[in-house]
């Protein structure tokens, strides 16, 4: 009872319903098997008793006159008929054979008895049933008894024989295990029927209340999408709707819920994929579709093409008009160069200023229709900020993906080369990357002037030199000294400035060779002072374009005075009017900072550029370096002439002074004297020195000495 106890009502079900039926089917079974095989056997007994007795009198004939043919015509065709037959055998009263049909598997002995009975005798593969041949005799008395009475007749039967017919067992045995295994499989149907009729009433039962237990603990692990089936009656099917209900509330709280974490998460899938500016693809996802494009080349033999663009005087707008207009600069270019890309390519803004295009299934000379299309759709684009208009250009590199290129490494590199080259070939160009291009070489000699840069400036293989700035007009007392650069070979040459500074602009190293000479000439500066000597002089500085960038170069210079002592009035920092107008913001700003504590601004090359004087209205610069191309021909050219005479009275004019560069002989100078040009700088002044030669002749240098 304990253990009846501990099933669940699906088992008890099951146990008080099959457990009856499988002893009732038992029990059936066997009594039905039973009578079955009881019917058999007497079946077979009477067939071969009703074959012996039909055969018996028909042989009385053929056994009295021996007629051993008609014996053995009588038993084959009687074999023919019957199937279970094995043997019919027809004997005389002592037992000997007369007629044989089959093979006999028992022993024939002679008749002993007059009995006239039927015989049987059952065997387990057989059965043999016996039946005597009797003769009858008729023994007729005639007399005459004068009364005419009926004749008296006396019958006196007498065996002659016997008759052995043998039927097989095989048949019927077949038959019993047929009738077994199907008794047995009815049976088991029986047991079978019953115990899923059964299960699905303990089903039922159990079912309801089982659902309800898994949906609270589906609902518990979150799977709230699950409900009850309402199939039940009475306190379940209430209890089964109030959970519905309530899965109903949550589930509807939990897609509100889960619709904004799919927007969420779509939303930063979406923002890791692409550039948050423009909506294009960003950086990391185009260099993914790369690295697919570089696999697809190798595995397939696809074509496919990068173009990497870089887009030219971006940094005007950028730093004129302020990076909000940069930006929008970005969105609208972006916008236009979108309506070209085809379906299947990817077009990706790759940072700043440069973006990239994948061409997918695309040979050479369709990517350069494409490029130069976009090329040319960017040079008709005019953008528009503040009312002042600016013309844009891209300049372009292509880059066939081959199966040369060992990984994303090799593809950007070219690519980056190519659209370099297309740079130096005047901007706004197509270049196309080939190995072995001589411009491609040119560039991979200014890399390799980035190493040995680097290697110079870490083992401080740089020298300073100084070119003295002299008066030119008597109440001009000051002298200026141009610090200049030079590197150091490794075996000890002096290389001057122009064979490395345009691989330092181009690859931002100016920013870092500009602090160490400004570091250097303040260092040597303080050992000036140490001397205790009075030092009439002015040390001009040249600042690179990407100096004037440089958000930190403010606070550097301003703790490179604190730490050598150095007085800012003797300090004039000298910038190019083309990297002043490009950097205007922040050129204005660093000089205004730097002017308050005492420095000086000297604009170099000026009237090389296009809006010379109409920028210099908003420079706030102390001197003014005429570009050496209108000096140095100023005696044999008047155009030149004219251009120098111009723009000293703009400088008169501002009050601002003047500086001439290229003196190369006495009559220049004595023409731009003439002139009224303030100071002058050249080899017929001034040879550039060291710095360390000049140290003790600063108080020393003076006009006339020159002269």
């Amino acid at each position: 009872m304990r253990f009846f106890n501990k099933l669940g009502i699906k088992a008890r079900m099951m146990l008080l319903t099959v457990v009856p039926t499988f002893v009732i089917t038992i029990f059936l079974t066997t009594y039905s098997i039973s009578k079955s095989i009881n019917t058999l056997n007497e079946s077979l007994s009477d067939r071969g008793r009703i074959i012996a007795t039909q055969i018996a009198p028909s042989s009385e004939y053929g056994v009295i006159s021996g007629n051993i043919n008609l014996l053995q015509t009588l038993i084959q065709q009687t074999k023919s008929r019957e199937d279970d037959v094995l043997s019919i055998v027809i004997t005389n009263k002592e037992g000997v054979k007369l007629a044989v049909s089959g093979k006999t598997p028992h022993v024939i002995k002679p008749i002993e008895t007059d009995n006239i009975d039927i015989s049987e005798e059952d065997n387990q593969k057989y059965i043999v049933t016996s039946a005597p041949i009797i003769r009858s005799v008729v023994e007729i008395d005639d007399f005459y008894d004068g009364t005419n009475n009926m004749l008296k007749t006396n019958k006196k039967p007498e065996m002659i024989g016997q008759v052995y017919v043998t039927l097989s067992k095989d048949r019927i045995s077949a038959t019993k295990k047929s009738m077994i295994w199907k008794s047995m499989l009815l049976g088991l149907i029986g047991f079978l029927t019953s115990s899923i009729l059964a299960y699905r009433l303990g089903r039922s039962i159990t079912d309801p209340i089982i659902s309800m237990a898994e949906s609270v603990k589906n609902f518990s692990a979150g799977h709230l999408n699950l409900r009850v089936e309402e199939g039940a009656a009475g306190e379940i099917k209430t209890l089964q709707l109030g959970l519905n209900s309530m899965a109903n509330h949550i589930q509807l709280a939990h897609d509100s819920l889960q619709d904004k974490v799919h927007d969420a998460t779509r939303m930063l899938r979406y923002q890791a994929q692409h550039d948050a500016l423009t909506g294009l693809v960003n950086r990391q996802e185009f260099e993914r579709r790369l690295n697919i494009a570089l696999e697809d080349v190798k595995a397939n033999h696809a074509h496919h093409v990068f173009c990497y663009m870089d887009l030219d005087q971006f940094k005007v707008v950028n730093d004129t008009c302020g990076h909000r207009a940069g930006d929008e600069l970005l969105r609208q270019i972006s916008l236009i160069l979108s309506q070209r890309v085809r379906d299947e390519d990817t077009f990706a803004r790759l940072g700043g200023d440069e973006f990239g295009l994948l061409l997918t299934n695309c040979d050479v000379p369709n990517a350069q229709i494409i490029a130069e299309e976009m090329r040319s759709m960017v040079e008709d684009f005019r953008f528009v900020h503040d009312n002042r208009m600016f013309r844009i250009g891209v300049s372009i590199g292509i880059v066939e993906i081959t199966t040369e290129m060992q990984d994303l490494g090799d593809i950007t590199s070219y690519a980056d080369a190519a659209c370099y080259a297309a740079k130096d070939n005047g901007r706004n160009q197509i270049h196309l990357f080939r190995y072995h291009d001589d411009d491609l070489a040119k560039r991979h000699v200014e890399m390799e002037w980035v190493s040995r840069i680097n290697s110079a400036m870490d083992e401080d293989r740089f020298c300073l030199y100084c070119q003295p700035i002299l008066p030119l007009q008597d109440d001009n007392n000051n002298i200026f000294y141009e610090i200049l650069i030079r590197k150091i070979d490794v075996d000890g040459s002096i290389i001057l400035p122009m064979a490395f500074i345009p691989s330092a602009e181009r690859y931002h190293l100016m920013s870092k060779i500009d602090r160490w000479v400004i570091n250097k000439t303040f260092s040597l500066y303080f050992q000036l002072i140490n001397t205790n000597e009075e030092h009439d002089f002015l040390l001009t500085i040249n600042l690179s374009g990407m100096s004037l960038s440089d958000k930190g170069l403010l606070n550097y210079i301003k703790e490179q005075f604190a730490l050598y002592m150095v007085p800012p009035e003797k300090i004039c920092f000298e910038v190019t009017e083309t990297s002043a107008i490009i950097n205007l913001t922040n050129t204005l700003a660093l000089m205004k900072e730097l002017k308050a504590i005492g420095c000086k601004f000297l604009l170099d090359d000026f009237g090389s550029g296009m809006s010379s004087f109409a920028y210099l209205k908003n420079l706030p610069v102390d001197f003014l370096k005429m570009d050496g191309g209108f000096v140095k021909d100023i005696t044999r050219n008047e155009i030149d002439l004219a251009m120098a005479k111009s723009i000293q009275s703009i400088a008169e004019a501002m009050k601002i002074k003047t500086i001439a560069e290229f003196v190369e002989c006495a009559d220049t100078m004595v023409l731009l004297k003439k002139m009224g040009v303030d100071y002058g700088q050249g080899f017929y002044l001034s040879s550039p020195m060291p710095i360390e030669n000049a140290l003790g002749n600063f108080r020393q240098l003076s006009l006339l000495d020159h002269a």
